[in-house]
């Protein structure tokens, strides 16, 4: 039999040297979380490839409540299965007491190993120092439990292959390969998604770009309200899409800024010129290609005095949008790199998804799942995890529970790529608010992500709606009209208005909860949270005639909303003063049926 064993198995698992797992042609399908890694050893190391979930708890989460340590390991088992794939998910099965692998489909580096000793075919490594410093490596997971697993494996694989190294001393053994602990693993060609993923190229092949940008392109030094667009646009474009830029000069030839800048690649260039026309100030946009300066987009803006005057100047955010849209149009259209295609699919996705209809979540999450395969990132775990939460939300999924498990496993995928981009915090954070009620997590993320970038709109507005269901509702108005206040002008504008309905009702204000309903509406005619806290707002001021307009469209969406169904969703909130009155609007129009 040769060395792969007629390769009957789907896939390797390697304990020596750094935890990995691979197939027959070297593809990854490793898990990234340090605790999923140890779970798949403690598999693959145990009897019949079993263990109990209380062992594994007890392993791995030795300081944590029975509650908490159950869903760290539901987590991980989550995280293993979503990196084996659809086609090798169910080579790790779980029932209520036990986690197993199927040990006749899998290879373990340190098992073939001692079968081959135990063989003949190959000499045990000699010393201590061949186990100790290559099994398992790599392993930092601070509980004393685990610590003293590990120590425990390393003894006994140790002792087992010195005793049979002492048993066979006489013996003249065959001769050893010079990597007999497989520390050289991987196919000989490196693997083409990976390569991609991390701009690294084949190196018989001819050299490529190692990155790219956009071109920010200003006018004249004295050009303060053109800076201040220019400031807005890159941190729009980081946030919508991780679009990454670089600062050109005006009249700067095009190949000079090219060559300037070595390797990065720039397909396209923002231009942005101020013209001041008396008391006001002309702002225009132009979308330029980077390889021949054509211009392909423009648009321009007025704006009064007193626009400026706005803290964070919101009046600017029309354009803004307007202007990233197009980059992202473009970078799909004209993409020379996978990384440059996909920035331009996230910028689609992140408007498509606030789009809100059943057909456009669902058509932003197939694009997300695909951007993961391809190219993954932290945002675009955290927008997935963002995802799943308005399925659950707005009630579009049958099976809630299994949209809550996905949103935490991006949530945590998101904060292990990158727990400081102030995006990915944010939207981490409305997880843990939203769909488990963690407020004291979610509030230290928030904190953390708008120390970061105080003008975040998204995450001021996520930030006011845990408060709103915690029940300050003095602090949740005042954070959703900020937010409000930034995200103004903006295509998304609707979201943020919403949030300030949902913060006023709460607080008792109904009046400022209808005037912000009211606007969001116009844009979301249909969506389902704005409707259910303007009918409570109108119910508690008395105004049966708009009470019976909109509950006739909130019944045509939600045809079997009631205050019951919504207690049984597990919506967030219902338990405090303002939850209660909230509850109480709906009663007295008509929904209190169970």
């Amino acid at each position: 039999m040769d060395a792969d064993h007629s390769r009957q198995h789907d896939l390797d698992i390697f304990l020596f040297g750094p935890l990995a797992v691979q197939d027959g042609a070297g593809n990854h399908f490793t898990p990234k979380n340090q605790k999923s890694k140890a779970v798949l050893a403690m598999l693959a190391l145990a009897p019949r490839g079993s263990r109990s979930r209380v062992w594994l708890r007890d392993k791995l989460w030795s300081d944590r409540g029975e509650d908490q340590a159950s869903a760290s390991l539901r987590q991980a088992l989550l995280d293993i299965r979503k990196c084996f794939g659809a086609d090798k998910k169910d080579i790790l099965s779980a029932d209520k007491y036990s986690v197993s692998l199927d040990l006749s489909r899998i290879r373990v580096d340190a098992i073939d190993l001692m079968d081959k000793v135990e063989q003949g075919e190959v000499t045990p490594p000699v010393g201590l120092e061949a186990v100790s410093e290559h099994f398992l490596e790599g392993f930092d997971i601070c509980d004393p439990e685990f610590e003293s697993w590990l120590t425990l494996e390393r003894q006994i694989w140790e002792q087992r292959l010195v005793d049979h190294d002492s048993d066979n001393k006489a013996e003249t053994p065959p001769e050893m390969s010079a990597d007999a602990l497989g520390l050289s693993r991987g196919p000989s060609s490196p693997d083409p998604v990976i390569s991609a993923q991390m701009n690294v190229s084949d190196p018989t092949q001819p050299k490529q770009a190692a990155t790219w940008a956009i071109g920010v392109q200003s006018g004249m030094a004295g050009d303060a309200h053109a800076g201040l667009l220019i400031d807005k646009l890159t941190r729009n474009l980081r946030e919508m899409g991780r679009v990454p830029s670089v600062r050109t000069f005006e009249n700067q030839p095009l190949s000079q800024m090219r060559s300037e800048f070595g390797q990065v690649e720039i397909p396209l260039v923002l231009r942005v010129t101020e013209l001041d026309q008396g008391p006001s100030v002309r702002l225009s946009v132009e979308l330029l290609t980077g390889k021949d300066g054509v211009t392909v987009w423009s648009s321009s803006q007025a704006f009064a005095p007193n626009d400026f005057a706005q803290p964070a100047c919101p009046a600017l955010n029309g354009l803004v949008s307007h202007a990233v849209i197009q980059i992202g149009r473009h970078l799909q259209m004209h993409a020379t790199s996978p990384q440059m295609a996909g920035a331009g699919q996230l910028i689609e996705c992140i408007y498509q998804m606030f789009g809100l209809s059943v057909n456009e979540l669902s058509s932003a999450e197939d694009k997300l799942a695909h951007l993961l395969k391809v190219q993954p990132n932290a945002q675009t775990y955290a927008w997935m995890a963002f995802a799943k939460s308005f399925q659950v939300g707005q009630r579009f999924t049958p099976d809630a529970a299994a949209q809550i498990s996905e949103a935490q496993y991006y949530a945590t995928r998101a904060l292990e790529e990158d727990e400081f981009d102030p995006l990915v915090l944010s939207l981490a954070a409305h997880i843990h608010s939203y769909l488990f009620s963690e407020f004291d997590m979610a509030a230290s993320l928030f904190e953390r992500a708008l120390k970061i970038d105080p003008e975040q709109a998204i995450g001021w507005d996520l930030y006011a709606t845990m408060n709103a269901y915690a029940g300050d509702t003095r602090k949740s108005l005042a954070m959703a009209s900020w937010a409000q206040h930034l995200g103004s002008n903006t295509p998304i504008s609707y979201y943020f208005d919403t949030t300030k309905c949902i913060a006023a009702a709460l607080a008792g204000d109904h009046t400022a909860a209808i005037e912000a309903g009211e606007k969001a509406l116009v844009q979301r005619p249909k969506f389902n949270s704005i409707l259910r806290y303007l009918i409570s707002s109108h119910a508690h001021l008395g105004n049966v005639q708009m009470v019976e307009s909109l509950r006739h469209k909130l019944v045509e969406i939600e045809p079997d909303f009631s205050t019951g169904v919504l207690r049984g969703s597990g919506y967030p909130g219902l338990a405090t003063e303002g939850g209660r009155q909230f509850l109480l609007g709906l009663s007295k129009a008509g929904f209190d049926r169970d």
